[in-house]
Order: C-alpha cells, then structure tokens, then sequence
C-alpha cells in the first residue's frame, strides 16, 4: 500500500489506489453509476483525475511540478514572491510522514526560501539529536 515515509511508491498500481468495489458505480470515488459499456471510469475526466491522482501520490517528480505549478502559480508560499527557479517542496517532510501524499502536502517555494527552510529543520534536527546524545 502507501508508504507514507517514501517519496517513490514502489508496486503501487492504478487498481490498488482506486479499486472498483462496486462494479456499477465510477472507481474514481465520485459515485457516478456506470451507465452503457463503461466498466470503470464514468467519464473522461474521471479517467484523467484518477491517472493524475495517481502518478502524484506514486511520486512523478514531472506530474507533481506540473501540478503545482498551475496551482501555485510560481509564487512562493513563504515570500510570496514569483520565483522563476522554484521548487515543490512537501510541507510535512517526507522523513516525517509527508510521502505519496497528494498536492496538499506541497507549496512552491523559490530556491532561497526552500534553502532557510531546509536548514533551519536541520539545525532544528541537531540540537534535537544533541540534546539526546547529552542525557
């Protein structure tokens, strides 16, 4: 299933993440019936949804950018400027929880707002480690 402390989902497949548990509603959760020959998807949009949903939380670095680009806009989360060399970056760090997440574990940050914030939860991290090695 979902690895939550994985960026990559690795084995994770289209059926495993919508499974078709009622064979005459849409497998994308809308709880459209399936109306005529449609066996899985109630409409194109279902489809493209699900395909998409998909391959973020399976940990397509294009996919994801893409996404969040659109979302975002390339504006930075933290100084809210346009950043031309942005990043997405999770909110809630992988190593934490935050893997094969959907878009609302990610923000666009400029390349020296995702630097501050990498090293201030590094220092974070040492005084962290180094209080315990103390005790």
């Amino acid at each position: 299933m979902i690895d939550v402390f994985k960026r990559y989902q690795k084995g994770l497949t289209l059926n495993i993440l919508f499974p078709q548990r009622n064979k005459s509603i849409c497998a994308c959760g809308c709880k459209t019936p399936l109306l005529g020959k449609k066996k899985r998807w109630a409409s194109k949009d279902c489809q493209s949804l699900a395909v998409k949903t998909f391959f973020i939380i399976k940990g397509d670095v294009s996919v994801i950018r893409k996404e969040v680009f659109r979302r975002d806009k390339s504006v930075c989360a933290y100084c809210k400027e346009v950043a031309s060399d942005w990043q997405a970056d999770h909110i809630l760090p992988v190593h934490l929880g935050g893997g094969g997440c959907n878009l609302d574990n990610f923000q666009t940050l400029c390349r020296k707002c995702h630097l501050l914030k990498t090293s201030q939860r590094l220092a974070h991290l040492r005084a962290i480690s180094s209080q315990a090695i103390s005790i």
